[in-house]
Order: C-alpha cells, then structure tokens, then sequence
C-alpha cells in the first residue's frame, strides 16, 4: 500500500492486486453503500492517519474516487474540503447532474480526433478540454456539467476510457500532454 498527499486535503493511496486481496475486496465490488467497502475505507484511512501523523476523521465529509490499475489493484483518492468549503454549506461531496465532471475518451485515428472536435466545437462553446498522446494512441479528457449530451456526441468518434478528474491526473503523469485545456480549439484551428 503506497500513501501519498500531493496536496493539502488530498491522500491517494495506491493499492496492488496483493493488497486488495489482503482486504479481501476487488474494485468491481466497492461500493459505499456495502459495509464490506466502508470497513476497507476505514482501514486504509487509519493506515493512512499512522502513516502520514494526521488526524482523519473518517467520519466526517469527504469525496471517495476510486480507480482500477490496469495491473491490479486500484488507486483512492481521498479529497476533504477546505474550511472555507465546509464553512458555505458544502455538507454533501455527491456530484449532481450540475457539477462538472471530466470524462476521457481514446481515439483509434487522428481523423476521428479531429471530426470529434468539430463537433463539440459547433455545439459547444467554451468547453475545457485537454489531448494526450502515447505510442500513436490519442486521449482526450473534455470538462463539462452535461455529461450525458458530451458521451452520446463522442461516442460516435472514439471509446470512453474512464470518468473522473483522478483517472485525467493519472494519465497526465503517463502521456504526452499535446493541449492543456484547449484542445478542441488547437485541433480546429483553419477549419
């Protein structure tokens, strides 16, 4: 079990296929609302308080992200918010059709890339989007608050790969970062 804190308010724990067995649960059955889930939770949290000499409150309000490695095992990541969050009321960390969430989708040709983006260019305006290269493969993460609409339009172009800001984090650290936050813009330029 790997534990580190790349922010404040923010601990994301690195489980192996070795771990996961050891807390005798798969990625496939964690779910908060099962017990099972909520004792692993608890436990990584205490490990997590031992390790990092940190008082965490399992108990209190956080938002829980949880994401499979393609090796086995998965990655948590914990986020608390700040108390200037806490102080407005934010007592749920459930998102909601509103919230903006960030899906990532892969492309199998640079054509598809591109007729995707002309797409979500004409239809939508403003969009946060970011593209992302490894090994002649194409990723591209797009933020938005109806996701619904954003997944039936690039469905036609390329295969979701994961929904999340922790799986874009992820794949940042791995791939080559072509656009950041502009992606739909650079790949329409002139057309």
């Amino acid at each position: 079990m790997n534990i580190e804190t790349p922010q404040d308010g923010k601990i994301v724990v690195e489980l192996s296929k070795e771990d996961m067995t050891e807390l005798d649960i798969s990625y496939e059955k964690m779910d908060y609302s099962n017990i099972e889930t909520r004792r692993v939770i608890w436990t990584i949290l205490d490990k997590a308080r031992r390790e990092l000499h940190r008082d965490i409150d399992p108990s209190g309000r956080m938002l829980i992200e949880a994401m499979p490695k393609p090796t086995g095992g998965c990655v948590i990541c914990f986020t608390v918010p700040s108390k200037e969050i806490k102080s407005a009321s934010f007592h749920n960390m459930v998102r909601t059709k509103n919230d903006v969430t960030s899906v990532t989708y892969e492309f199998d040709s640079l054509e598809n890339l591109t007729e995707c983006a002309k797409r979500l260019k004409k239809n939508y305006i403003g969009l946060k989007s970011s593209l992302f290269l490894l090994d002649g493969q194409y990723r591209m993460t797009v933020a938005c608050r109806n996701v619904q609409s954003i997944r039936n339009l690039i469905n036609e172009y390329g295969g979701m790969c994961r929904e999340g800001a922790l799986f874009h984090e992820m794949m940042s650290e791995h791939w080559k970062c072509l656009a950041d936050g502009n992606a739909v813009e650079m790949l329409t330029i002139g057309l």
